[in-house]
């Protein structure tokens, strides 16, 4: 599946997406299961490559992982702790920045590695807001395979985090609430932290288990515990992230697609999705979830700020492509620092369909195509699941086949998605 070939969609899309459980909620849940260091269950467990990079982590931690049933997952921590293991976060920037304080407090010494890829992402100011609590944390020249000498003992009262380059770095110390004080101060350094509608579905997930944070003027304070710490069962949702895409199918195709979304969720994109009306999208309740169909109206152009949901911004980008005119998203100061760089990625590959842009830290204007390409066309996904699935979309309006190579990307958050689009009517074959 290294080369997935689209041809131009000529009929209606049609039928039921099953969205993939939301790695986002899978991630959280396992690392505030594991918090506990008690027995714990997920109903609803992604089956994203990230989320399998962290059960198998749990496992080299001698973790015991039963599944009952499909969907019904339970994870039993072990009685003993090996005094030292090896761990492979993969791709994962979850997987490695929620793993690293739930270590600290182990009784062990961890070397945790990463993928090329994953090596290249920001990772130092977890580490310095980690070493300031006092943990001990090695790394070599190269900074991988990162050491970590747990404490039994380690509760700090005080962690300082700049999470201007990811919010995850304050999510995983919020993740730790379990084995942190009553009182315990979360400040924060940067004047300008990345995405904090992530940081708040974290608070609310915590929350609702029992540990409360609370906003002050530098930072969050831990103030509640649960009062009798039980065995948690979490529920997986399906992903809103995810969704996006097939917003954009149904904004650029005839469609009629049904989604199992949850319309109380706490994920960041669902007030993006119901919220933004300028699209040719039409919403209307389903007894399986929400149905979103093509309105028959053309596409305008659009100007969002994507602070709170940068991960939207490669769907929207090629969007945008085939926009009456010209669009503009901003807030995307965190691009550079994903999977790939994601606004030198969409620049490059909206010009192989005719579609111009400019870019600069944090903005990305887009003007459409005016002419499309006569010949096929081979796109880069760039080793990044966004961009591949986002490139996709350009075959609801593609007068030729597009290749996209490196398709195999989208197993990190979307195993099934090549298939799914050919259950909706897309079609589509692989190459090697």
């Amino acid at each position: 599946m290294s080369t997935v070939v689209l041809s131009p969609v000529k009929g209606r899309l049609e039928g039921f997406v099953w969205l993939p459980f939301s790695k986002s909620l899978s991630n959280r849940h396992l690392i505030l299961g594991a918090h506990t260091t008690r027995p714990f269950t997920i109903t609803g467990l992604s089956v994203a490559e990230d989320t399998h990079y962290l059960v198998q982590a749990l496992q080299g931690l001698g973790y015991r992982h039963l599944q009952e049933g499909p969907h019904t997952h339970t994870f039993l921590p072990p009685t003993d702790w090996p005094k030292k293991v090896q761990l492979f976060a993969g791709e994962g920037g979850t997987t490695l920045r929620f793993l690293l304080p739930f270590l600290a407090r182990l009784p062990l010494q961890a070397t945790v590695d990463a993928s090329p890829s994953l090596r290249k992402r920001p990772i130092q100011p977890l580490l310095e807001a980690l070493r300031r609590t006092g943990l001990t944390l090695s790394t070599s020249s190269s900074l991988y395979p990162l050491v970590i000498q747990g404490n039994p003992q380690w509760a700090p009262t005080h962690i300082a985090v700049d999470s201007s380059l990811s919010s995850q770095f304050l999510s995983a110390f919020m993740l730790a609430a379990p084995q942190l004080p009553l009182g315990c101060l979360i400040e924060e350094l940067s004047a300008q932290p990345a995405t904090p509608s992530y940081a708040d579905m974290t608070r609310q997930l915590v929350e609702a288990y029992g540990w409360r944070w609370e906003k002050t003027a530098t930072g969050w304070r831990l103030i509640q515990q649960p009062a009798a710490l039980e065995s948690l069962h979490f529920f997986g949702e399906a992903d809103w992230s995810a969704a996006v895409f097939f917003w954009g199918w149904a904004a650029l195709a005839e469609a009629s697609l049904v989604l199992p979304l949850s319309m109380t969720s706490s994920q960041p994109e669902r007030t993006l999705l119901l919220r933004e009306n300028s699209w040719p999208v039409r919403l209307t309740p389903a007894p399986q979830g929400l149905r979103i169909e093509h309105t028959g109206q053309p596409l305008e152009p659009f100007d969002l700020d994507l602070a709170e949901w940068p991960d939207a911004t490669p769907a929207l980008a090629v969007m945008a492509a085939f926009a009456s005119g010209p669009s503009r998203l901003t807030g995307l100061h965190t691009l550079p620092h994903k999977e790939s760089h994601r606004l030198q990625a969409l620049a490059t590959e909206l010009h192989r369909i005719g579609a111009q842009t400019e870019w600069t830290a944090e903005t990305l204007s887009i003007y459409p195509v005016s002419k499309f390409p006569t010949t096929p066309v081979t796109f880069d996904s760039h080793g990044d699941h966004r961009i591949a699935m986002a490139l996709s979309l350009a075959a609801a309006r593609s007068p030729v086949p597009l290749y996209i190579t490196g398709a195999r990307c989208v197993l990190k958050s979307f195993p099934h998605y090549w298939s799914l689009l050919q259950d909706l009517g897309v079609s589509l074959t692989f190459v090697s």
